[in-house]
């Protein structure tokens, strides 16, 4: 049996847990090896523009393909300390265990999150503040249900709720937005098997970008070309 004692400043440091086991006559735990379809909470130790290494519980090593981490523009959401959520997806004798991270982990981070294509070979990259287009499929007193353009199923269903609507109070959504209407929104939201869409912020963005544009372009405007200073007419009084 191992024994426990106190320790005092003049005792030698402390045995690993292992060396302990050892001395005892007994085999230390072996750490037992991730299962695909679990969720841990991980660290990331290493970033590359292949894979995105991380540490799970129990010290063990796992890695996140690239593309799976990447916003619309091509960057890289992920670096050094960075925690969140991810599920085991692969475990490989030579590979190592392969993680993604959950819709919400890599949604928050900012990366892009696949979506099932119309077929099952495609998958549509959507993310937070992205501006997507899509069809109404279904019509109710609290919103639409939008088809996302590329998708089918439930994935790539999202919500337009009435108050992301921008339109009138008390207004009849299915003659404003009957069955099949296309419409542009953002995507504000994405979760486990939902997604919320806003056509309020969409206006709100291109408002702004518009603004920003006309003040941008006023900046930019060669000085209207005025009479000149008072000196000047009075110089020109003289001459004349």
């Amino acid at each position: 049996m191992v024994q426990i004692r106190s320790m005092s400043s003049s005792d030698p440091p402390e045995k690993s847990f292992a060396a302990l086991f050892e001395e005892g006559g007994q085999e230390a735990p072996r750490r037992r090896r991730p299962r695909v379809g679990e969720t841990f909470q991980v660290v990331v130790v290493q970033v590359t523009k292949e894979a995105v290494f991380v540490e799970l519980e129990g010290h063990q090593q796992g890695f996140i393909e690239a593309i799976d981490l990447r916003a619309p523009d091509g960057s890289l959401k992920a670096t050094t300390g960075d925690t969140f959520r991810a599920r085991v997806v692969g475990v490989h004798p030579d590979d190592g265990v392969r993680l993604a991270p959950t819709i919400e982990a890599a949604a928050a981070a900012g990366a892009s999150v696949n979506v099932t294509g119309n077929t099952e070979a495609d998958a549509v990259k959507v993310a937070v503040g992205q501006t997507v287009s899509g069809e109404v499929q279904r019509v109710e007193s609290y919103g639409l249900f939008v088809q996302i353009d590329g998708t089918k199923g439930r994935a790539g269903r999202g919500l337009l709720p009435l108050a992301e609507l921008g339109v009138p109070r008390g207004a009849d959504l299915r003659k404003a937005f009957p069955v099949g209407t296309k419409v542009r929104a953002k995507v504000i939201e994405i979760g486990e098997g939902k997604m919320r869409l806003s056509v309020r912020a969409l206006k709100d963005d291109e408002e702004r970008a518009e603004f920003e544009g006309f003040r941008k372009a006023e900046k930019t405007a060669p000085a209207p070309q005025g009479f000149g200073t008072f000196g000047d007419l009075l110089k020109g009084r003289k001459g004349s």
